[in-house]
């Protein structure tokens, strides 16, 4: 889990929380017209943008940026040279016994390593990863996308509401005793989207893409692995690549 993803938003959103109730009146913080515009609007605006199937996934990809379930990059480390070492010692076909591990762990790592132990050739077995990895990476950026179009929306539909609270605040010009109070209801929208906009979704979505980054990092290094097992290179020389890539230093074994 990534505590840092909910210490980060929970504490934004608490701390204006406590700074509303410390000034007082926290109930003027409340307007349902203004939530109405400014998230409701946001969202049918960012749905539109997404087919809806794409749209509701990248909502649910906040999940990853609290529970990514990445593995630790020194375990994978040594996970992949633990395999080149069995394949150069008793040969590749003494990974079939593994196969289930393979896909347990990742099914792109298990695809690559069952056409690597039928035979196929190392380019056509990068191809097809190299395909998979494209599919990926585009799914991947989708559920960034959301968030940051979000990110966009949101300010906007406050501005929107602030602009609409407006018109209705000069309709009652005749009395000043209105225009505080209605001044302090427009600027609201604007409030709540810029709120969202930065206590949520840009840090959502900076998160997302940084985990996005990584999980290709990862498919690099299975494509490594694969290439390597395959020319027979001495397992340090792969664990070194690996862990160069994955931006951890090891020890040779």
């Amino acid at each position: 889990m990534d505590i840092a993803t909910l210490l980060g938003i929970g504490g934004a959103f608490l701390l204006i929380a406590i700074s509303i109730v410390i000034g007082g009146s926290p109930g003027a913080f409340i307007n349902i017209p203004s939530i109405l515009i400014t998230v409701g609007g946001g969202l049918s605006a960012g749905m539109a943008g997404f087919p809806l199937g794409e749209f509701v996934n990248g909502l649910k990809a906040i999940t990853k940026a609290i529970n990514p379930g990445m593995p630790d990059p020194i375990e994978t480390v040594d996970f992949l040279f633990d395999i080149a070492k069995k394949a150069r010692k008793e040969g590749i076909l003494a990974l079939e016994a593994d196969i289930d591990a393979f896909y347990a762990r990742d099914p792109f790592f298990g695809d690559i390593m069952r056409m690597l132990i039928d035979g196929l050739e190392i380019e056509e077995i990068k191809s097809s990863a190299e395909s998979s990895m494209a599919r990926i990476d585009q799914s991947l950026s989708t559920e960034v996308s959301v968030w940051e179009t979000l990110g966009d929306l949101f300010p906007a539909f406050g501005m929107i509401g602030t602009l609409i609270g407006l018109i209705q605040m000069l309709q009652n010009l005749s009395d000043p005793s209105a225009l505080g109070p209605g001044m302090a209801v427009a600027m609201i929208t604007t409030l709540y989207g810029a709120i969202l906009a930065n206590s949520l979704c840009i840090p959502v979505s900076r998160k997302l893409k940084y985990y996005k980054d990584m999980r290709l990092l990862y498919l690099e290094a299975y494509i490594l692995t694969a290439e390597a097992i395959e020319k027979g290179l001495n397992p340090n020389i792969l664990k070194q690549k690996i862990a160069g890539l994955l931006g951890v230093e090891v020890k040779e074994g």
